[in-house]
C-alpha cells in the first residue's frame, strides 16, 4: 500500500496522483465515505458510467425534489 498525503485545496477538494489515474484509465470508480476515512478504487468490471444508467430502481413521483429522491436511494 502506498500512502501519500495531500492538503484539500480551498475548495476542499483533493487531487488523485496522476500515475493512480493513468493506471486506471477511462474506467469508473467507486466512492466509499465513512466517518473517518474515503476509498477510492476503480471498479473491477471495465465499464462505461452509462451502462450503470437504469441500474437502480426507484419509486419516487416527483423528482423535482432532490431531498426526496436522496432518502429513496440511500434510505
Amino acid at each position: 500500500m502506498k500512502v501519500i498525503l495531500r492538503n484539500l485545496d480551498k475548495m476542499g477538494r483533493i487531487t488523485i496522483p496522476s500515475d493512480w489515474r493513468k493506471n486506471w484509465g477511462e474506467r469508473v470508480i467507486m466512492v466509499k465515505i465513512s466517518d473517518k476515512e474515503i476509498l477510492i478504487r476503480p471498479l473491477r468490471k471495465r465499464l462505461k458510467l452509462s451502462d450503470l444508467f437504469d441500474a437502480i430502481e426507484i419509486e419516487v413521483e416527483d423528482f423535482s425534489d432532490v431531498h426526496k429522491v436522496r432518502g429513496t436511494l440511500y434510505g
